[in-house]
């Protein structure tokens, strides 16, 4: 429990399908997306100290309502039935002296009912937030998952065709090809640093491609990392949670190179554009398209506008806007990791 084990990168890049790789293993627990460090340790400030009584109680509130209010109907469900006992309640409220405390509870009971002997999330921002999870956990395995720059404009643009009804319009609107790419080159440019600038961490870069492509010898090197055994039965996820391909079902890498016929060569230019350095560095070739400069410039000059209404569209998700800022861009001054 002292070493969980952390999915992070951009989003759409393989997140949710190694989180269901990994919580088939027989000893891994790997709900839907936590959001702790994005939605309450990022409040410290507004809720207080856990050794305060009041402050404990809000802490406890919000962390109760977690998984509902960022769209895991089923992690809801168990949490609210493991709460509704009295003992389990008390475990978790008498661990309120510190942030980790309540985390690391939070998350042991859980896998406690699972039978799971080892917790892991995922949780693709939590990208920007390492230093305090290095700082929770500093024998934590860190997943890094990235994804062509491409292909992920693709699904991001998509994925509010694979989300409930209440997520459409807010999925919808967040799509730009200007601030999707810059949302890319923050994590690539952070994947990059983060090795280097933490040599104590420990580190492994997932490529997608890799995943989707060769999974099982690509599985067997995760198991590797995180320090489990492989285990055949892994590989058959029951689920992929894509909007590419509508079997919805296994793994598999018709997603890879989709964004060929299927985006506008103006995202593409504005993609590889602003993120060409990111690219090669992470061995994704640059292509020729034949992107008319007018509809180029055009996306520029709407990325504005589109950051705002982006940034509108996820207030209650994103934490404290200043915070939240401080984090996003700290990956484009000078490779800083905090």
């Amino acid at each position: 429990m002292d070493a969980p084990i952390f999915i992070v990168g951009t989003p759409r890049s393989g997140t949710t399908l190694t989180a269901r790789i990994l919580g088939r293993h027989s000893r891994l627990f790997m709900p839907g997306e936590v959001h702790f460090f994005e939605d309450i340790y990022s409040r410290r400030r507004e809720l207080g100290e856990p050794g305060n009584v009041p402050s404990r109680k809000m802490i406890l509130e919000r962390l109760a309502t977690l998984y509902g209010r960022f769209n895991e109907p089923a992690d809801q469900q168990r949490i609210e039935k493991l709460l509704a006992d009295p003992a389990i309640r008390h475990e978790l409220e008498s661990s309120c002296s510190t942030y980790r405390d309540i985390f690391s509870t939070f998350m042991e009971i859980q896998a406690r009912s699972e039978g799971k002997l080892r917790w892991g999330n995922n949780a693709p921002r939590d990208l920007f937030n390492i230093m305090e999870i290095i700082s929770f956990y500093p024998d934590a395995k860190i997943l890094l998952c990235i994804r062509d720059v491409r292909d992920f404009l693709i699904s991001y643009r998509d994925k509010w065709k694979a989300t409930s009804a209440e997520n459409v319009e807010r999925l919808r609107v967040l799509y730009h090809p200007v601030v999707t790419s810059l949302l890319w080159k923050a994590s690539a440019r952070k994947i990059a640093v983060l090795p280097a600038s933490l040599p104590g961490a420990h580190f492994m870069l997932l490529r997608y491609e890799d995943l989707v492509g060769r999974p099982e010898p690509t599985v067997r090197k995760v198991c590797e990392f995180v320090g489990e055994a492989f285990e055949p039965d892994m590989l058959n996820i029951d689920s992929s949670n894509t909007s590419a391909d509508t079997r919805g079902e296994g793994i598999f890498a018709s997603s890879v190179g989709r964004w060929k016929g299927a985006l506008a060569e103006a995202d593409v230019q504005v993609a590889q554009l602003l993120t060409r350095k990111e690219l090669k560095r992470l061995g994704y070739s640059i292509e020729k398209v034949r992107a008319g400069w007018t509809r180029v410039i055009g996306r520029f000059l709407s990325a504005p506008y589109a950051f705002r209404r982006a940034l509108a569209a996820n207030r209650e998700r994103r934490g404290p806007l200043l915070s939240y800022a401080i984090r996003r861009a700290s990956p484009f001054f000078r490779g800083k990791t905090s």
